[in-house]
């Protein structure tokens, strides 16, 4: 069995609110994410200038003549282990992997990118001529005057760094809450959608409700919903309400002769003939078989026989298989202490006595003279 499309739209914008509230919250962990990597790396940048201090103090501390075995090896030590995390860390940046966290644990940074991965490669290119600290002589000599002579050049490299870091990360995050709440309003038109849909879904399951599958019109409980509303707007404000009440003569012998199918047409085109005729403000409903009301706003007394009348007339002829119908009809009008039974009833009864006086003209015209 397959779905209405009205209940496909609504589940379709039941699976997408699912959606995009999933996207919501997955654009929150990923903000989270942003902002933890991008404190991690920029956290890594700031280091990188207390690295390279470390290296340039080291290093002079380890050419001084003054110094005995222990103390010079205690320098050269320092000194290689701060550049050798300094120069992972950078090719870190450059290339994305793992460096080693101001905590002593294995930290992961991205690969730089834009403005900041050109900063870490021309530091990186600075560096290339030397891939460690020297163990000692005249290289070693060489090595500190190196980094005396571009400690400032790297110290305003890292700081630059550090800080093209932070306006990515800033930016990033920016595009990230625009896509969220790009998102979130999705989300939230999806949701006025699904209430839409569902709001039109009620309404078309009360309409439903109260029609008659067959012919359209009201059914015997949208009818009669209409009718007390009616003699409680005409009881209110003291204006006229009349109503008739109609079922078809031969309709039996359609049934009987031709078949339910028939019936159904009969009673299709008895409906199309009712609609047509009805005037502004007034209702028509199927009360059951081939019985219909009329439920009349505004008419007056004094004209429901004429009005009458005029249906009984629109209904005259009525195609059923070689069949003909007609109908007999009856009314009613409402009293300020009336309720829709007793109109109904009223209109009953005047229906069978025009039913009964119909009956008896036929006899009377098939007598023979």
């Amino acid at each position: 069995m397959t779905a209405h499309p009205r209940n496909r739209r609504l589940i379709l914008a039941i699976a997408a609110f699912v959606v995009l509230d999933l996207g919501v919250l997955a654009f929150n962990f990923q903000i989270a994410r942003q902002v933890e990597s991008d404190a991690v790396a920029i956290n890594l940048a700031g280091r990188q200038r207390m690295l390279s201090q470390r290296v340039t103090k080291a290093s002079l501390l380890a050419t001084k003549a003054n110094l005995n075995e222990a103390q010079h090896a205690d320098a050269v030590r320092e000194a290689s282990e701060a550049y050798a995390l300094f120069r992972r860390t950078l090719k870190a940046f450059a290339e994305g992997g793992d460096t080693v966290g101001g905590d002593g644990k294995t930290a992961y940074l991205e690969p730089a990118s834009g403005r900041a991965a050109l900063l870490v490669g021309d530091v990186r290119g600075m560096l290339e001529p030397w891939p460690s600290v020297p163990a000692g002589g005249h290289e070693l000599e060489r090595f500190a005057q190196f980094i005396v002579e571009r400690n400032l050049t790297i110290l305003d490299a890292m700081n630059q760094l550090t800080s093209e870091l932070q306006h990515q990360s800033v930016a990033a995050i920016a595009r990230l809450r625009l896509a969220q709440a790009f998102a979130f309003l999705l989300s939230l038109v999806n949701f006025f959608l699904i209430l839409f849909e569902m709001n039109r879904a009620r309404r078309k399951a009360i309409a439903l409700s109260i029609t008659d599958a067959l012919t359209g019109l009201l059914n015997r409980a949208g009818l009669y919903r209409v009718l007390e509303k009616a003699v409680d707007d005409a009881a209110a404000h003291g204006t006229p309400l009349g109503v008739m009440l109609l079922d078809l003569d031969g309709f039996k012998a359609v049934n009987d002769q031709h078949g339910h199918a028939a019936g159904d047409e009969t009673l299709q085109e008895a409906a199309r003939r009712i609609r047509a005729w009805l005037r502004p403000g007034w209702h028509c409903g199927r009360l059951g078989g081939d019985e219909f009301a009329v439920v009349c706003p505004g008419l007056q007394a004094d004209a429901l026989p004429a009005m009458a009348a005029d249906l009984g007339a629109v209904l005259t002829g009525l195609p059923g298989g070689h069949l003909l119908v007609s109908a007999s009809v009856g009314w009613a009008a409402a009293t300020p202490d009336t309720n829709a039974d007793a109109l109904i009833a009223a209109a009953d009864a005047s229906m069978y006595a025009d039913k009964t006086e119909r009956r008896h003209l036929r006899g009377f015209r098939s007598q023979p003279r």
